[in-house]
């Protein structure tokens, strides 16, 4: 079956549930989002849709699965209200933000609706960031361990591997770096970006045939790359223990960026940064338990940077 017959098939079920949500006065717009917003889709392909609906306070459905001309749907119903707080308030260039971003405003009654989706195209410097930071500590422990059983076991299908598991979030980091937005296939995306470091780590990977030499040659390549990433992925750390002033033990480091920025994982980045000898590593008295009557030494860490005059 040819690529154009297929798109039709899934366009006209498509337009057919769009007709018949605009009569539907509790439905106030439609987004269509996924492969056929923005991409190909195939003969195993779903339609992705997202209605914003009236504001009702018995509302209980967050999503159906439709079946048109024998084409599956999945709608996603958000409230007005409900669409609006997850416009303001998602970070953008997270799956929810590209999600929506990428998708194609079908129809609305409302025009604000039509506002907040042109508002979606928009990145902040400051989400960037904190998409770059997430990306960077995502690849560090796969990082760790494509080095591991290269150098423990000389296992070269499995540090392959464990590049490859690395390859996502180091493609993710790219595009943020850029200020692009990610799309759901994001290495394609970053192997065109920068085709030279992505062959390496993951087309030759896939191709070529495996030897001790390129293996090595990758690792060497994501340690380059990850530390001349590093002032930029790792500056919200970096910029809180610069203006702490003093050490902050590991639990205090993952409450802050999880309570504030929902990032986890702020020790592995430390780890990794007290190695590169950007921070330094210290220790903190901790408890076991709150019964316990020994202390034992939390990992902490500080800036080797004085703090900023403005932050005492």
């Amino acid at each position: 079956m040819g690529r154009q017959p297929l798109e039709r098939q899934f366009t006209a079920a498509l337009d057919a549930v769009v007709e018949q949500a605009k009569t539907d006065r509790t439905v106030l717009a439609a987004l269509l989002c996924g492969s056929l917003s923005h991409d190909t889709v195939w003969e195993k392909s779903d339609i992705d849709l997202v209605f914003v609906t009236v504001d009702d306070g018995k509302f209980e459905q967050d999503g159906l699965a439709l079946n048109a001309d024998g084409r599956n749907i999945h709608a996603l119903l958000m409230p007005r209200t409900e669409f609006r707080k997850a416009v303001e308030g998602v970070l953008r260039n997270s799956f929810v933000h590209s999600f929506l971003a990428k998708g194609r405003l079908l129809f609305t009654h409302d025009p604000t609706i039509a506002d907040l989706c042109d508002r979606l195209q928009g990145i902040g410097a400051r989400d960037s960031e904190l998409q770059l930071l997430r990306a960077a500590i995502h690849a560090l422990p796969a990082v760790y361990k494509a080095h591991k059983w290269f150098v423990t076991r000389r296992d070269l299908d499995y540090t392959a591997l464990w590049i490859l598991y690395a390859a996502t979030p180091l493609a993710q980091a790219e595009v943020f770096s850029r200020r692009l937005l990610a799309d759901r296939e994001v290495l394609p995306q970053a192997l065109a970006l920068n085709p030279a470091f992505f062959s390496l780590v993951y087309a030759d990977l896939l191709n070529a045939k495996k030897t001790p030499a390129k293996i090595e040659a990758a690792l060497v390549a994501i340690d380059r790359y990850l530390e001349e990433l590093t002032p930029r992925a790792f500056a919200p750390v970096l910029d809180y223990l610069r203006e702490a002033g003093e050490p902050r033990s590991a639990r205090e480091l993952e409450h802050h960026f999880s309570r504030n920025f929902d990032i986890s994982g702020v020790t592995t980045a430390c780890e990794y940064l007290a190695d590169q000898d950007r921070i330094g590593k210290a220790s903190t008295p901790v408890r076991l338990t709150k019964r316990s009557n020994v202390l034992l030494q939390e990992l902490a860490f500080f800036s080797l940077d004085p703090p900023d005059e403005d932050s005492l």
